[in-house]
């Protein structure tokens, strides 16, 4: 997690998970991300992952502006740019889609 001036920022390694597997919500004033996927076979036999992460946003993030884009190597980013003014926060649930990136996220430049 990183929060600057500018931009609120979350990554997570989700290797394990396709776009079809995960869920990002923005309710009320945090983002929750849910990540599951069905029981199937590795090489120690069968294995099932799930998890749950939360969140809280900001005052001062534009609810309007947030992305959520998962890169070729499994690296989710969830983005939200700032607002000068603290703005009422939004009292609604928000389903983020997630896009396919082409690239890693280990490839680009901070």
């Amino acid at each position: 997690v990183r929060s600057d001036r500018d931009k609120f920022l979350v990554f997570l390694d989700v290797k394990h998970f396709s776009p079809e597997d995960l869920s990002v919500k923005v309710i009320e004033d945090f983002v929750e991300i849910h990540g599951k996927h069905n029981e199937r076979q590795d090489d120690h036999g069968y294995i099932s992952r799930e998890f749950h992460r939360r969140y809280r946003l900001p005052s001062t993030v534009d609810q309007s502006g947030i992305t959520c884009s998962l890169s070729t190597d499994g690296m989710l980013t969830f983005s939200a740019p700032k607002v000068q003014s603290a703005t009422e926060p939004g009292h609604s649930e928000r389903p983020i889609p997630v896009a396919r990136e082409e690239k890693p996220t280990s490839a680009q430049s901070s």
